[in-house]
């Protein structure tokens, strides 16, 4: 079972007990990303925490000890499930995301590295975001790359990152594909900077969302998730 969680490269899965599992630095120079991610959760913790997010259980010699969340990530799922997960399911996922990172940047956090590798899913197949050794912590800066296919042209160390970002997971969540697969990263990244991006016209509310997301026309998260409860009622 531990080896269906798969963890950034420079930590590794210690032990798994109990429902929760053990996430320690693989090598020295990791011990400050451990560090920042320590942090990060327990603000969230001291803010009463949030069933988006992987529940923290404190911390355990030079690690963290987080909840497990058997069904491993969104990505390793979908490339398991694909055209067997109801839409429905898939709706749901990129609601409780948003819910999620509405709930982290009201703490001071920009996550930084929104991607469907980065949330979980619990055995209820809840969506659960984690990973937060590269965030940024009361503007401090990201410890981390931003993936091309996620990368706002814009500043990624703000709300507008973490939205543009979300955009292209629920992009994936509903097409089974990160945006411009295929493209190299400077390819991506061009089209970005020129405003071009995936045509979601055939996914209709959601794919008009998803672009408003990209085009920076939505301030917060709040709003983001208040349209994704409204689609198909």
């Amino acid at each position: 079972m531990a080896d269906e969680i798969k963890y950034p490269a420079g930590f590794g899965l210690k032990d798994v007990a109990s429902q929760t599992v053990i996430k320690t630095p693989l090598f020295e120079d990791c011990e400050h990303l451990v560090s920042r991610e320590r942090e990060i959760y327990e603000r969230l913790a001291q803010r009463g925490g949030h069933e988006g997010i992987l529940c923290y259980h404190g911390t355990v010699e030079s690690g963290i000890q987080l909840e497990y969340a058997p069904n491993g990530d969104i990505r390793t799922f979908f490339e398991e499930q694909g055209d067997a997960i109801p839409l429905e399911q898939r709706l749901r996922w990129a609601t409780q995301i948003a819910e999620a990172l509405g709930f982290i940047h009201s703490a001071g956090i920009v996550h930084g590295d929104v991607t469907c590798h980065n949330i979980f899913l619990d055995e209820g197949l809840n969506a659960k975001v984690a990973d937060f050794a590269g965030s940024s912590l009361d503007g401090s800066k990201l410890l981390i790359g931003v993936t091309a296919s996620h990368e706002c042209p814009g500043s990624t160390l703000s709300t507008q990152g973490d939205i543009f970002a979300f955009a292209s997971v629920v992009y994936e969540i509903m097409t089974g594909s990160p945006p411009y697969t295929g493209l190299s990263d400077a390819e991506i990244n061009a089209c970005y900077k020129q405003s071009e991006f995936p045509d979601t016209a055939s996914l209709g509310e959601i794919g008009a969302i998803i672009t408003k997301c990209w085009l920076a026309q939505y301030d917060g998260f709040e709003a983001v998730a208040q349209d994704l409860r409204e689609v198909g009622t």
